[in-house]
Order: C-alpha cells, then sequence, then structure tokens
C-alpha cells in the first residue's frame, strides 16, 4: 500500500515522536525530538491533505522499556481508539515499542482492531494484512533484541565506569554534590565535598564512635542545633544509619548494592529493590570525608548500643546476647539477696529453666580462652597464603576466559547486525555462547565465595584477650564487659527444659547448654 493511495488529512494521523537508545547520543532529547519532527512534518506536508494539528502530535520525554511507564504513548494508545484517527505516523515501528512480546502483542493487538494504519517514510503498515503484519512483527522483535543486547553492553559500560572510580549515581549522598573531573580527553563524574555538610557527617561519626550515643540521641542533637535532615526538616534514625553504613565516605564507589527483582502477583508483573550483600567497592575518585578507621569502628558498633533506661546502669554483662532457644526472647539477669544471680527468661510462659549466672560466664570465658589458642596455633602453620595465591590464580584464569567470551560475543553482534550472519546461524551461536558464558559466570561466582579472607590472627587475639580480661576482672563494670564481649560475640543461645518437680522445693531439671556464636 502506497501513502498517495490514502487520502488522508491531518486531522486523522497522530504523530508520535520518542528519542531513542539507538540514536545519536550526544544529542539532547530536545534535538532528537526536533530533527525527527521536522522530517515527519516536511513527510505529512507531502502526502497529506492538511497539516497535522498540534494536539495530534506527541512528544514523550520519559525514558521507560514499557509502555506503561511512558504516558504520551498511553495517551497516543486511547486516541487511537476513536473512529476519527486513522494512522499514526512515526519515524520507524520500534519507535513505539522495544519492550518485551507482552508490549509488542498489545501494540499489534490495538492497531490492527482499530484498523489503524501505521505510516513510516519507508513503508505503510496495515496490520490487518497478513504480509504487513508479520513484518511489522518483526520489526518490533528486532528492536527488543537490540534493546536487549543494548543493555548488556550498557551494564558492562558501567561496571568499567565505576571500576575507574566515577559516580554514576542519581543523587549524590549527603555531604557530597555532583560533579565532574576531567581525565584526559573524558569528563568522568564524580563527587565534590560540600564542606558544610561534610562537617556534619564526620560530627555523626565521632558521636557514634566515641560516645555511647545511638542513632536516636544523634538526632536529637542534630535537630536541637537546628541543622536540616537531607530531604526533610528533621533528622530520623534512618538518616543516620544510612550514613554511617555508605561506603562513599571513605572514598570508594560501589557496584550491584541493590538489585530489582520481578515477580508474578495477581498475574501483574511486580518490581522491587533490594539491598544487596556481596556488592563490589572500587576506589572513586572523589576525595574521603571519614577515615576508614573510623568507618569501620562505626559498623562493629552497630547494633551493639545497649538501650538502657535513663540513669540505671547495666548489671548483665550479656545484655543483648544471651537468648533463649525456646522462645527466642532474652535472658535476663536475676538477682536476689539471698543466692547467686542466675540467668532467667523474660517469658514468664516459657518452659526454660533458670541457671547460675556465674555458670554461663565459666563457659563463655573458657570459649574464649580457647579461641585464643587456637588463633595461636593457625598463626604457627601458616598455610592461609598459599591457598589465598590458589584461589586468586583461579579467578583470574575464569575472568581471563569471560572476557574472550565477551569479545566474541560481541563480534557476533556485529556480524549479525551488520547482516554479515544468517540469523538462525547467529541464534545458534549465540545460544551455545549464553551456556557458556553462564557456566563460566557460575564458576567464576563460586571461586569467589569460596577464597578464603585473609585474618589478622593477631588482631583477633587483642581482641578476644581483652574481652576475657574484662570478663573476668570483678572490678569492670558490668557495661564494659558487656562492650568488649559484643565485638567477638554475635549471639548465645540458651537452652534449658524446666523440670518436674519432685518435692517441695526441688526439681528434676536437666543440665543447661549454650550456643556460642562467635564473630567471624
Amino acid at each position: 500500500m502506497y501513502i498517495s493511495e490514502l487520502n488522508l488529512s491531518g486531522e486523522e494521523v497522530l504523530v508520535y515522536l520518542r528519542k531513542s537508545r539507538s540514536d545519536d547520543p550526544s544529542l539532547s532529547v530536545e534535538e532528537v525530538l526536533a530533527k525527527h519532527s521536522k522530517m515527519l512534518h516536511d513527510y505529512a506536508d507531502s502526502y497529506l491533505s492538511s497539516p497535522v494539528p498540534a494536539g495530534n502530535i506527541y512528544r514523550e520525554i520519559a525514558s521507560s522499556e514499557t509502555i506503561d511507564g511512558r504516558p504520551e504513548m498511553l495517551r497516543l494508545l486511547k486516541r487511537v481508539e476513536s473512529d476519527d484517527i486513522k494512522a499514526v505516523l512515526i519515524v520507524e515501528p520500534q519507535r513505539l515499542s522495544r519492550g518485551d512480546l507482552e508490549d509488542c502483542g498489545r501494540i499489534i493487538r490495538i492497531f490492527r482492531y482499530t484498523q489503524t494504519l501505521i505510516l513510516t517514510p519507508y513503508k505503510v503498515y496495515d496490520l490487518e494484512d497478513e504480509f504487513d503484519r508479520d513484518a511489522f512483527e518483526r520489526e518490533l522483535k528486532r528492536g527488543n533484541d537490540y534493546l536487549e543486547y543494548y543493555k548488556r553492553i550498557q551494564a558492562r559500560g558501567k561496571l568499567l565506569s565505576i571500576q575507574d572510580g566515577n559516580f554514576l549515581g542519581s543523587v549524590p549522598p549527603y555531604g557530597y554534590e555532583r560533579a565532574f573531573v576531567k581525565v584526559g580527553k573524558k569528563q568522568c563524574p564524580t563527587l565534590k565535598v560540600v564542606p558544610e555538610q561534610a562537617e556534619v557527617v564526620k560530627k555523626i561519626f565521632e558521636l557514634y564512635t566515641t560516645t555511647d550515643a545511638g542513632a536516636h540521641k544523634i538526632c536529637r542533637y542534630l535537630n536541637d542545633l537546628g541543622i536540616a535532615a537531607p530531604g526533610g526538616e528533621y533528622w530520623q534514625p534512618f538518616n543516620i544509619y544510612k550514613i554511617l553504613e555508605n561506603e562513599h565516605y571513605i572514598g570508594k564507589v560501589k557496584w550491584f548494592a541493590t538489585k530489582t527483582t520481578k515477580s508474578i502477583e495477581n498475574q501483574d508483573l511486580i518490581k522491587s529493590r533490594q539491598r544487596m550483600k556481596d556488592y563490589l567497592l572500587y576506589d572513586g575518585k572523589h576525595e574521603a570525608i571519614v577515615s576508614e578507621d573510623v568507618f569501620y569502628a562505626a559498623a562493629a558498633k552497630k547494633g551493639q548500643v545497649v538501650r538502657a533506661k535513663k540513669d540505671t546502669a547495666i548489671k548483665n554483662p550479656l545484655a543483648g546476647l544471651l537468648h533463649c532457644s525456646m522462645c527466642g526472647y532474652a535472658m535476663f539477669y536475676r538477682t536476689s539477696a539471698k543466692s547467686r544471680p542466675r540467668f532467667a527468661c523474660l517469658n514468664r510462659q516459657c518452659d526454660c529453666a533458670s541457671t547460675s549466672a556465674d555458670a554461663v560466664l565459666d563457659i563463655v570465658a573458657n570459649t574464649l580462652a580457647t579461641e585464643i589458642n587456637n588463633f595461636k596455633i593457625k598463626i604457627k602453620e601458616n598455610t592461609e597464603d598459599t591457598v589465598i595465591l590458589f584461589h586468586e590464580k583461579q579467578i583470574q584464569n575464569l575472568s581471563n576466559k569471560l572476557n574472550k567470551l565477551e569479545t566474541k560475543e560481541l563480534t557476533q553482534w556485529d556480524a549479525y547486525s551488520s547482516g554479515e550472519m544468517p540469523k538462525e546461524i547467529f541464534r545458534k551461536l549465540n545460544a551455545a555462547l549464553l551456556k557458556e558464558r553462564e557456566e563460566l559466570q557460575a564458576s567464576l561466582a563460586a571461586a569467589r565465595a569460596s577464597i578464603p579472607k585473609k585474618i589478622d590472627y593477631e588482631a583477633k587475639i587483642a581482641k578476644y584477650t581483652d574481652a576475657l580480661n574484662a570478663l573476668q576482672d570483678d572490678t569492670v563494670p558490668a557495661c564494659d564487659k558487656n562492650s568488649y564481649l559484643k565485638q567477638v560475640i554475635d549471639d548465645i543461645i540458651y537452652t534449658r527444659q524446666r523440670g518436674k518437680l519432685i518435692k517441695v522445693g526441688t526439681w528434676d531439671t536437666p543440665p543447661f547448654s549454650v550456643d556460642i556464636r562467635l564473630k567471624l
């Protein structure tokens, strides 16, 4: 079908303009839309009986992979349902969608059953015609293939940029502002310190690491001084924790810190973002605000602040550490004028029996002493370096193989895109390559996960010795003992089943046990 056979007026045609990833990246959205607008207006002037009204022109500014993320596209599809609209004029079919097969099917269905033509400067598509519909489907599918390919290339480019120390985030952390630094001929995105905010960040780390202040106390301190919070009027605990956990403040940039996961709920696609534990850190180009020693001291203290009542001293050296295995409640330190202190479960409905506090503390002390001896033995053996070196060589070999495979993939795509490689051959080669790459990536991930971390046993011995000495020294306050123990112990799980009453005042209670989980 030829455009000259249609005899369409401008009022019967909608124009849709959208910048694509395939456009020149050096051009702005406005420049691309202006260029395409002129092209389509020249086309309309030549083949339509009257100009296209301004209200029939849709300019998409939003960027999204799906139709639902593009408001102008949604408005256009609503207009297409009207009997007054006979055609939509676009630069190429892929401007309508480069999304998944669901989006492609949705577009084809709407245009086919509303009998709306798709006009391009090169071809007119009538989706009621089987051959036109097949050609249009292939164009959309080719666009989807290119989108997936482009996303992979873009992800690699971002990773390389972050490995070079560039900051690619959309919102700079509190204490910084976005900036650019020239490296050779490139303008590299980075962060620039905002002095007033940086002083606040330093104060937060100082208060958190050198005093007993937790997030709530620091918030009150900052709010009392009238310091504006990031993105809000008052400081909240989550603002403090967000700062304390952000490696940007030690001059690092990170990759894969969050991941978008997709799931189906009630037949709808749901996207959610989750924080990743195993993300990558690289040295950034920006200036650090706090030292690594201060940052990791704050990380070690996080979650270890005991919330004691005001003007009340902590009496329990295992506060926040000792928990009942039967109900999960904390064990409290019960004192009496008639007997020695005991540990008992806070849950009065629990069948957990109490135990002498001295007996539990003796086991904790013996465990610490055993670990100190183990650390000394490992220092003498000194087999770690050889094992780590072997793992590092494995990782390097796998990384080299993966890089070669990615180069091969780019070559195949280039050959396919230029028409040098037939589609069927490309599909077979690409499927085999993708399978090999997945296997390599799995092997590389396993190798990275299994590499032993070099442990500073001397530092561990010092830390465990301090905790043991504090625990055994009766002159050390319980709150200080608690602080030392929390530096080396994650949790202590206590188990003792309540026994049967044999006679008044006598119970047949089994012995207790504790599972001490030390910090790695």
